[in-house]
């Protein structure tokens, strides 16, 4: 039984570290799109890249798998 619990934490302790890395590339991504992109070219277009869609979409992924591993730590059963 203990084995099978094992298995489970050490599930929940890489979705917690998966969680932070999609939370981590998240706050890159959008850092580059602040930093590189995001302006009006002379003709009055707006520019940008992938890396706003991309960046909101690892925050939330990272946000769930964090909320995740956190939530099956403190619902554990006995």
């Amino acid at each position: 039984m203990t084995d099978q619990h094992n298995g489970k934490n050490q599930d929940m302790t890489k979705f917690r570290i998966v969680g932070i890395v999609a939370l981590v590339a998240g706050t890159v991504s959008l850092l580059l799109e602040k930093i590189y992109y995001g302006y009006l070219d002379a003709d009055g277009v707006l520019q940008e890249s992938l890396f706003l869609p991309i960046g909101f979409l690892l925050l939330v992924l990272g946000a769930v798998l964090f909320a995740a591993g956190l939530a099956a730590r403190v619902f554990r059963p006995a």
